[in-house]
């Protein structure tokens, strides 16, 4: 009788120990890892869904994965970890140059640009199967749709001044009620706001 796996944490590092062989047979050693569903550290939580940190970040010596918790799907959240664990296994140093390219796609990560790479057929088939022995995703998706997005943004304001070159940031309100006359902080010549930013 199959043991029920109770947390997401061990869900995906069961996962880890299934795609073990896939990069065995691909000929790449899989590296220590911790796995758990959180939120990636940078870019949008709406398109980041997954990431992985290499070892030197880590106290521990460990690549460390993030698996986003909009992902509910259990073939989709192994599809991820597929991707983050060719990174472990680069540990990070070729971003989606490729060398990491060469990686993913032996182990079955054939559709799509690098950056957003998933699995193919024959890799889709290995993870369903794997989700069979594991059962489901012990995981519900979070809904961001009542989340406040940030609207306040702060331009970069710069000094004219090539001596000074003081750079500080404001709200959009606190620019237009400079107007023309946008000063320095520090040796109160004339300033601009960049916009572009």
């Amino acid at each position: 009788m199959k043991t029920k796996i109770e947390t997401r944490e061990q869900w995906l590092e069961a996962g880890v120990a299934q795609l073990w062989y896939n990069f065995m047979a691909a000929g790449y050693e899989l590296p220590k890892v911790k796995v758990s569903c959180s939120w990636p550290g940078g870019g949008s939580a709406r398109k980041r869904i997954g990431e992985c940190w290499p070892q030197k970040m880590s106290a521990a010596g460990i690549n460390e994965i993030f698996i986003s918790p909009l992902i509910a799907d259990p073939v989709a959240a192994l599809d991820i970890l597929v991707h983050e664990l060719c990174h472990a296994v680069d540990n990070c140093k070729n971003g989606h140059k490729p060398a990491w390219v060469k990686i993913a796609r032996s182990v079955g990560l054939t559709e799509g640009k690098p950056t957003q790479a998933r699995a193919g057929d024959l890799l889709r088939a290995d993870l369903m199967q794997i989700v069979k022995k594991l059962g489901a995703y012990p995981h519900a998706t979070l809904d961001l749709s009542s989340r406040k997005k940030q609207t306040a943004r702060l331009l970069k304001c710069v000094c004219q001044d090539t001596e000074c070159g003081c750079i500080w940031r404001m709200t959009q309100s606190w620019v237009d009620r400079a107007g023309v006359e946008l000063r320095c902080p520090v040796c109160s010549q004339m300033a601009i706001a960049e916009t572009g930013e």
